[in-house]
């Protein structure tokens, strides 16, 4: 096995894939499932001082790889889940972060009884329901660590608009990042009912998985650009590749919701197993040489349709499968296959790059023409 152990703010942890805040995390059951599945954090549901009142239905899958959840926080009281469940979850050896909100007057109560506890080894904060006013985050995450000597991580939102302004305002108090929460408001319905696919008072919910993949890692990239203190990455995750480029985007550690309720616990190791295999292909030795590789990469020539050089799409004929999927999204009728052979019409085609992106084989590269 190649080395995926990641210390963290001074937290050592086995591998760098983690449960995030939500059901993987809803209690001492869940998270002990989720370590023995082979997570390497455990992050809890998030807890507030009002349990919450959560509607049914609260989760649906509208297409495959995401969900649609309207679940809100833990709805199991704080001072159980941090005096019961967090010390039985500590069990498992698995280093666990508390994931907590809202409200100053919220954060100060529940940062107090998490300074207290042993079972605890860092407070994630989220700012989903948090005004995103730079100064009134200051002033969130000031009042979280005037009270707890524990590292403190906040979790960013995708509403979130002046990130510069935010990480400038923030990087002198938090230890680090983790980007992203779900994004939403979103809806879903049966058109056959007309009933809604959640149960909460207006229909909607908030949307996870692996719709938001590219968003997550914009976030990532970004922060990583604006920070020295570590990023975690979070959004939809499915794969191996996915996790690779988190890494790569900056991050040195993802978390992992959907795809661990769609496919279950069993999850973190596979995906783990496969990141192994992985690095030992590409001859990297220790997880921490992938974290910010895209940023570090050479940066290649930018091209302009009908302005110079163009770029086309050129087949390796030794990874075709002659799957036909390149032609079939070429939206120009640019791409034909005949006996097994690539026609490509320059004149209809516009450089788009569709066809090279679906090719899942890697057969089809955009090249300089």
């Amino acid at each position: 096995m190649k080395d995926q152990k990641v210390k963290i703010c001074g937290i050592d942890f086995p591998n760098p894939i983690w449960t995030a805040a939500g059901p993987t995390g809803a209690n001492a059951r869940m998270m002990l499932l989720a370590a023995k599945g082979g997570a390497g954090g455990l992050v809890t549901k998030t807890i507030s001082v009002n349990p919450a009142r959560v509607p049914i239905p609260n989760i649906a899958s509208p297409f495959p790889g995401s969900l649609l959840n309207a679940e809100k926080w833990s709805e199991i009281d704080y001072r159980i889940m941090i005096n019961k469940e967090f010390p039985q979850a500590k069990k498992s050896g698995i280093p666990i972060i508390a994931s907590v909100g809202y409200t100053p007057e919220e954060l100060i109560i529940l940062t107090k009884d998490l300074e207290r506890s042993s079972a605890v080894q860092a407070i994630e904060f989220s700012i989903h329901y948090v005004e995103k006013d730079p100064l009134n985050l200051e002033k969130t995450a000031r009042v979280i660590k005037h009270h707890t000597s524990k590292p403190v991580f906040v979790k960013l939102s995708p509403a979130v608009v002046d990130l510069d302004k935010i990480i400038n305002v923030l990087d002198p108090i938090v230890d680090g990042y983790v980007a992203i929460n779900s994004l939403g408001p979103a809806l879903d319905f049966n058109i056959e009912t007309l009933q809604p696919v959640l149960g909460s008072e207006d229909a909607r919910g908030w949307l996870s998985g692996r719709a938001i993949l590219p968003i997550g890692l914009h976030f990532v990239e970004s922060i990583s650009a604006l920070t020295e203190r570590p990023v975690i990455g979070v959004g939809g995750i499915r794969t191996v590749t996915d996790i690779i480029k988190y890494l790569m985007a900056g991050a040195s550690a993802v978390q992992i919701s959907s795809t661990a309720i769609l496919q279950g616990e069993q999850i973190y190791a596979k995906l783990s197993r496969k990141l192994d295999q992985w690095m030992t292909a590409h001859g990297y030795k220790h997880v921490s040489e992938l974290t910010g590789a895209f940023r570090r990469r050479k940066r290649g020539k930018t091209y302009y349709l009908g302005e110079g050089p163009q770029l086309f799409p050129e087949l390796k004929d030794e990874y075709c499968t002659y799957c036909d999927l390149c032609a079939k999204v070429c939206m120009y009728n640019a791409i034909r296959f005949e006996d097994k052979k690539f026609f490509l019409n320059r004149e209809n085609c516009v450089s788009c790059g569709l066809c090279s992106t679906v090719c899942m084989p890697g057969a089809l590269q955009m090249t300089e023409k």
